[in-house]
């Protein structure tokens, strides 16, 4: 007799819990970018009060007899249907038209690692940065960016689009998270001038030689160039080369150097590291600013720049953080003449294209900055909530895939490297080998929609037609803890 009010308890623990999940979808039916929650039902354990048995040549067989002792929690389910657009009028929110995710997470920290040799580390006066390791030349190296499939399940994934730039040029969610995608970089293979033997030899090595910028398949923070003509010191930096030789990891703030015979600038830009465009024009003194060094560079066309080419071979560094160098290309005229032909570029109106493109425009131009980059898992409604619009990709999810929307990245693997049939034996082939997990896919039938975002998923018909059943149910396990009082009330009450 007591089973059926367990049997009744274990129905009011299920019906309150369903019922939780339809409070929280409803209290959520203005949230944006939340997916509803369904739960539903299971059987309990049994008791078996006789087996089964086969039939024989006498008499046949019997079913088994078994009691249930009522139901609990079977599954609480994440629809991740995309919803409907709910139009805000803001430029940089975003609303995802298909299926996948947004990544995003920390600003990037780059690793930067300091060679010098051991003579060197000992007579140095201040002491060498952190990080110094004993090496033949002095050089620097840097490590950053998203450059393998393993690591993708680290980030944040959301549905979310509230975009905004930040002032330091990140494009940042609501929750200050930073955006994730394929930004336009300098190309580290450019060859100025390459015959077409060498153009035809490079392809077949998977480089290209040809473009000055490319779009990276490194994944980085995307950064927006708020005045392009002063990228910030993470973005780059310099070492002289004398004789063939680096000699000096960066010059000195403030301390004007003038390039000797024999001597020229190394850039340490990465692949990865974002492209800042210029725009020159001849003659304008009047965008000269002191504060700043600025070198006349001839800008790709594909980067949004103008201008001529030229440079400069002296320049002043300035002080601060968030200061560093622009690109010096090594020329013959002086950084007088270079700072008279320089017009900063600053970026106005900012947008999403539907391809997942943030561009801006500068001096009537459009500058490309990068593209976003679109996650998507094998099972999307299989990632683990880790609490407002984040999931992360956990086991019941299966594998993160990125990929990219209007950007045609074929055979592309993250950290550009090399396809997964590659002969590691070939000596013509210089990189890493990707996995098949690197792959950047290329999923044409999503696409973004701008100045708006993806409305909540509750449906109240549906939550309301839920809440009625799971009341009644709820009533009718009460009525059976009633009825079963009441029964042991005349148990209790027979000796009398």
């Amino acid at each position: 007799m007591t089973g059926a009010m367990y049997a009744a308890i274990g129905g009011l623990r299920s019906h309150m819990s369903k019922l939780n999940v339809i409070g929280n979808n409803i209290a959520n039916v203005n949230t944006f970018g939340y997916k509803s929650q369904r739960m539903t039902f299971k059987e309990s354990i049994y008791g078996t009060s006789r087996s089964g048995s086969n039939g024989n040549t006498v008499s046949g067989g019997n079913n088994p007899s078994q009691i249930g002792y009522g139901c609990s929690v079977g599954t609480i389910d994440l629809n991740m249907s995309p919803s409907t657009y709910s139009p805000t009028g803001v430029q940089m929110d975003c609303y995802i038209d298909g299926d996948g995710f947004f990544m995003v997470g920390d600003k990037l920290q780059r690793e930067v690692t300091y060679w010098m040799s051991q003579e060197e580390i000992n007579n140095a006066d201040p002491p060498p940065p952190a990080g110094t390791e004993v090496g033949s030349v002095k050089s620097v190296t840097w490590k950053g960016g998203v450059t393998s499939g393993s690591e993708l399940k680290d980030y944040d994934l959301t549905r979310v689009g509230d975009f905004w730039v930040d002032p330091d040029g990140y494009i940042c969610n609501g929750d200050g998270k930073v955006l994730y995608g394929y930004a336009r970089v300098q190309n580290p293979d450019y060859v100025p001038g390459a015959s077409k033997a060498e153009i035809a030899l490079a392809k077949t090595q998977g480089k290209d030689i040809e473009s000055e910028t490319i779009i990276s398949t490194h994944l980085v923070p995307l950064r927006v160039p708020l005045q392009a003509a002063i990228p910030t010191r993470e973005n780059g930096g310099k070492i002289l080369i004398k004789d063939g030789q680096p000699v000096e990891t960066q010059p000195k703030p403030d301390e004007d150097y003038e390039l000797k015979e024999g001597e020229s600038w190394k850039d340490l830009w990465e692949e990865g590291d974002p492209v800042y465009p210029y725009l020159g024009e001849d003659g304008l003194n009047n965008y000269a600013d002191p504060d700043f060094p600025k070198v006349r560079q001839e800008a790709p066309d594909d980067a949004g720049g103008g201008g001529g080419g030229g440079g400069a071979d002296q320049v002043t560094v300035p002080n601060g953080p968030g200061k560093g160098w622009s690109r010096v290309p090594t020329a013959e005229n002086t950084a007088s003449d270079a700072v008279s032909n320089v017009m900063p570029c600053q970026l106005r109106g900012m947008g999403i294209g539907k391809d997942g493109s943030i561009y801006g425009t500068a001096n009537g131009k459009t500058v490309v900055i990068g593209y976003i980059a679109i996650a998507s898992a094998d099972n999307p409604n299989g990632v683990t909530h880790t609490g407002g619009p984040y999931y992360k990709c956990m086991p019941g999810a299966g594998n993160l895939r990125v990929s990219s929307l209007g950007i045609d990245l074929p055979n592309a693997y993250l950290g550009n490297k090399l396809p997964p049939d590659t002969d590691a034996n070939d000596p013509n082939i210089d990189g890493e080998i990707a996995s098949a997990n690197d792959k950047i896919w290329n999923e044409k039938s999503t696409q973004l929609q701008s100045q708006g975002l993806e409305a909540s998923g509750t449906d109240l018909a549906y939550e309301f037609a839920e809440m009625v059943t799971t009341q009644r149910g709820y009533q009718a396990n009460t009525r059976i803890v009633n009825v079963t009082d009441s029964m042991l009330e005349e148990l209790v009450n027979m000796k009398r």
